[in-house]
């Protein structure tokens, strides 16, 4: 009878156990990508530049919405993502992590719109 008794108390301590496991806080690298801070700049592509809202944000998530009421068909690339071509009156989102601070260009990848003055470049603090 002692055994048994003696058994179940540990089956008990086992599952009280493995129930805190799932309790832990999260890593460190869980926490960090938990604590982005999330920025919006809006872009306005125009015939041969952009205007955005902001030339800076914090180090973090940036969603560039984007607008097209040019003539001619523009997209915008930064840090290695582009959005989709957009043409006349047409909109797009495009979400960005910034994980290290610096500057960043960006440009319209379409045609030679670049060499043309669709280009700049964008700060993360």
């Amino acid at each position: 009878m002692h055994r048994k008794t003696l058994m179940i108390t540990g089956l008990c301590a086992l599952a009280v156990t493995l129930a805190q496991a799932g309790l832990r806080p999260a890593s460190a690298d869980a926490t960090s990508k938990a604590t982005l801070k999330t920025t919006t700049i809006r872009v306005s592509t125009h015939n041969s530049r952009y205007v955005l809202s902001a030339t800076s944000a914090p180090q973090g998530v940036v969603i560039f919405k984007i607008s097209n009421p040019a003539g001619f068909p523009h997209d915008f690339s930064i840090n290695g993502r582009t959005s989709k071509l957009l043409r006349k009156g047409q909109s797009t989102t495009l979400r960005v992590t910034f994980s290290r601070r610096g500057h960043y260009s960006y440009r319209d990848t379409f045609d030679h719109h670049a060499q043309w003055g669709c280009r700049g470049g964008f700060q993360v603090t």
